[in-house]
């Protein structure tokens, strides 16, 4: 049983503060919907929950059946979707999978598996250049759900879907609640139907 646990997490950039005092439990089997306007922090928090980022003051704790894990080890738990972890167009969807799979020590088998779920079977050949806007997003989480990651972290997973798309991830992140941990980021209020807790930040500014 995977749990999240932050206590008065604070991150700021020089001088300027993008949010503190943050303190939140999300357990297993929950998700957690991050609201606000852009530039309010929510990426960053994303960020700081994958492990890519430290917090400026804060502890952030990843346990698993009570067992605190280590930095490596939360990793490897975690599958995310954000602005800065893009496929590259050069390669194929198919290509791209592979690569992540790689990576990850997971069986090649499950990359067309994972293409026909997000929709992308047609297109696993094509150069991700050519995909549009959607195809990209479809292709980014199919990339961060094929090692099996018992947390899923999502950075605006509908911005860019229509809405058979919206319906594509409503199941996705349902499934994967039942598994472990949804987070989402969003500044979509429609979003906030993905999280049994929410967090709006940018309140003060």
């Amino acid at each position: 049983m995977l749990t999240l646990k932050c206590s008065d997490l604070g991150k700021a950039f020089g001088q300027r503060w993008l949010f503190r005092h943050l303190s939140f439990t999300v357990p297993h089997g929950t998700g957690l919907v991050i609201l606000g306007p852009n530039g309010s922090g929510k990426t960053t928090l994303l960020r700081l929950l994958c492990g890519l980022m430290k917090p400026t003051e804060g502890n952030i704790l990843w346990e698993v059946n009570g067992f605190e894990l280590k930095p490596n080890q939360a990793r490897s738990l975690i599958g995310a979707v954000l602005p800065d972890c893009e496929p590259y167009d050069e390669l194929t969807a198919e290509e791209n999978m592979e690569l992540v799979a790689d990576l990850n020590g997971v069986d090649k088998n499950s990359v067309s598996e994972w293409l026909q779920v997000v929709g992308l079977a047609h297109a696993s050949r094509q150069f991700v250049g050519e995909f549009s806007s959607g195809m990209k997003l479809r292709l980014k989480l199919a990339m961060a759900l094929v090692h099996e990651p018992i947390a899923l972290l999502l950075d605006e997973p509908t911005a860019m879907l229509d809405e058979q798309g919206r319906q594509l991830v409503f199941e996705l992140v349902a499934d994967q609640k039942r598994k472990g941990i949804v987070i989402v980021a969003t500044n979509d209020e429609r979003d906030a139907a993905y999280g049994e807790q929410q967090i709006v930040l940018g309140k003060n500014r």
